[in-house]
């Protein structure tokens, strides 16, 4: 989900309780407003989970917009929290999305839960979801407070490997958001997988089995640059893998290109990747997402950004996108221009674009290819971007970005083994 698709859902809805996810989460707090301590955010989720569990959940301790979210499924969220047995831990694990963020292990089995504490000292803001389990094909690896999954051909001897690196936002090893979403990087190790090409696909920090102990506000593009490149190093180590490729998808593919400066790679993918400049993608997101006053103070705000600045007061709504503590960020992000650093590139590269992507566009795939003529192309003009076929709409495509049975499009696999198999001819 890109940012634009995430401020737009926040407009809509300004506090959700998602089922599926388990998910309530409001956001009110105002910008610029320090956080209460981590030790007072345990206490506070600590008397929570006990106050659920004795089926009197303190509803009065929340701001009103995120009760509203949280009464309809208290019952339920009692229910579960009994089957899983009496509280045994609670660990921290950093920040994420402004919240502080916690693994909570019960008898039988653990929670991720993320809070947030208003000025009122309310609670402002809660989310909670199932620990994500160890994916049950492949290897299980760590590296530097991070996890991944491991995928190797069978009866290969030291198989061309591909680093998978996922887009922005919350995303897991399998290109999905909240533990669920298309799968696609799931689909595509797995395909590769079955072509004789190994890869190794990566939570990102502070996001499924990826801990994280920096705030957030510690974050900027290149943390995600280095993390990659925790991950090149391991699979160097290794001798039981071939040459090392990078394939990105969205702003993966940025990462990827970053990366690439730095590091010796037998060759790129770029899967619906940006070739222009965040700001400028985000401005076109943003155009028809917002009512006239909120697009005036997020574009201003852009161009704060865009001139290395800090904007200290974000309205209400805009703060999924510009809270300050993700400001450090996405400075560093805008300051990228993906096709001139491309341009210094030599390592073969594959571009792969879909004619219905309605996050990155064609005007993306030609900057790239503009920067990189000589570039393996793949183009699909039903391909969006989640890498399968879906029709143009925006409102038809939900299925697309949800549903992890839909396949990958057809010859994007073919495509990357092909590439992955001959780049080096």
């Amino acid at each position: 989900m890109t940012l634009a698709r995430l401020l737009t859902l926040a407009l809509a809805v300004g506090a959700a309780a998602i089922a599926a996810d388990r998910v309530a989460c409001a956001q009110t707090v105002a910008p610029g407003v320090a956080r209460a301590g981590a030790g007072a955010e345990e206490n506070r989720l600590r008397s929570l989970i006990d106050s659920f569990v004795r089926g009197t959940p303190d509803l009065d301790g929340m701001e009103a917009d995120l009760r509203r979210a949280v009464e309809p499924a208290a019952a339920q969220t009692s229910a579960e929290l009994r089957r899983l047995g009496a509280l045994q831990s609670v660990t921290p694990l950093g920040m994420q999305s402004g919240l502080t963020i916690f693994r909570a292990s019960f008898e039988k089995g653990a929670l991720i839960f993320g809070l947030r504490i208003a000025p009122s000292g309310k609670l402002a803001a809660l989310v909670y979801r199932p620990q994500p389990a160890a994916e049950t094909r492949g290897e299980e690896v760590t590296t530097a407070e991070l996890a991944g999954t491991l995928l190797k051909p069978a009866n290969v001897e030291k198989p061309p490997v591909v680093l998978l690196i996922a887009g922005s936002g919350p995303t897991d090893r399998n290109g999905n958001q909240g533990g669920a979403g298309p799968g696609s990087l799931r689909q595509l190790a797995e395909a590769l997988a079955e072509r004789g090409i190994a890869s190794l696909r990566f939570d990102k920090r502070g996001i499924g089995r990826s801990p994280t102990s920096m705030r957030e506000d510690q974050l900027d593009f290149d943390t995600f640059v280095n993390d990659a490149g925790a991950w090149i190093k391991l699979l160097a180590a290794r001798g039981d893998l071939g040459p090392l490729y990078l394939a990105g998808h969205s702003e993966g593919g940025m990462i990827a290109i970053r990366l690439a400066r730095r590091e010796t790679v037998a060759g790129i993918v770029l899967l619906a990747t940006p070739g222009r400049r965040f700001s400028v993608i985000l401005r076109e997101q943003l155009t028809n997402a917002l009512p006239q006053p909120l697009r005036d103070e997020a574009f201003a705000a852009l161009a704060a950004l865009e001139r290395g600045e800090t904007v200290a007061n974000v309205s209400a709504p805009l703060l999924p996108l510009f809270r300050p503590s993700v400001q450090p960020f996405l400075r560093s992000e805008i300051a990228m221009d993906p096709a001139a650093e491309l341009a210094q590139l030599r390592a073969p590269l594959l571009i792969a674009s879909g004619g219905h992507d309605l996050q990155v566009t064609a005007a993306d795939a030609q900057a790239l290819v503009r920067a990189r003529p000589d570039a393996r192309r793949f183009e699909a003009p039903e391909m969006n971007h989640a890498l399968k076929a879906a029709p143009a709409g925006r409102a038809e495509q939900q299925a697309a970005y949800s549903d992890p049975t839909l396949p990958l499009i057809p010859g994007l696999v073919d495509a990357v083994a092909t590439f992955v198999k001959n780049a080096g001819r």
